[in-house]
C-alpha cells in the first residue's frame, strides 16, 4: 500500500525537495534493496529529479515556463494557468528511483523534485516501495 506524502507549498511556482521524506519513509519500511515509485495526482505539478541550491530550482523554473509557447490557450476553466498543465505534463507525474544500501540511487547532486506550477497548494505524492 503506497504511503502518502502531503507538500504544501508557498509559491505560485516553487520547487520542493522531497529527498529526505522520501529516504524517511525507506528507512521506516527498513528496505535496502528495491524500488521506489512516486506519483503526484494532479494536473499542474510535477516531478522530476535535478539540482537544488545556488539557483538551479529557480533555473529550472525558468526552463519550465519558457519551453510553454505564448498562444491562446483553449483551456475554459481558467486560460491563464494552462500553461501549468502543459508544462507538468512535459516534466510528468512520476519517478522511479532505484533503492541501494536502504538509500536513493541518486547521483552527487542529484535530488527528488516536486514542480510547483500552480501554487499555492497542499500536493499529494503516492510513494510505493517494492523490495527486492
Amino acid at each position: 500500500m503506497p504511503e502518502i506524502l502531503r507538500v504544501n507549498t508557498s509559491h505560485l511556482k516553487q520547487v520542493v525537495d522531497l529527498t529526505d521524506p522520501v529516504e524517511a519513509l525507506i528507512r521506516k519500511a527498513q528496505m535496502r534493496e528495491g524500488l521506489c515509485s512516486l506519483f503526484i495526482t494532479h494536473t499542474t505539478a510535477a516531478l522530476t529529479t535535478g539540482e537544488i541550491g545556488e539557483g538551479t530550482e529557480l533555473d529550472l523554473l525558468e526552463v519550465v515556463e519558457q519551453m510553454i509557447p505564448k498562444i491562446q490557450f483553449r483551456h475554459a476553466h481558467d486560460p491563464s494557468h494552462a500553461w501549468s498543465h502543459m508544462a507538468a505534463s512535459l516534466l510528468g507525474p512520476s519517478l522511479t528511483i532505484p533503492v541501494s544500501a536502504g538509500q536513493l540511487a541518486l547521483g552527487t547532486w542529484q535530488s527528488v523534485l516536486l514542480v510547483e506550477l500552480d501554487g499555492p497548494r497542499e500536493r499529494d505524492v503516492h510513494v510505493t516501495l517494492m523490495p527486492s
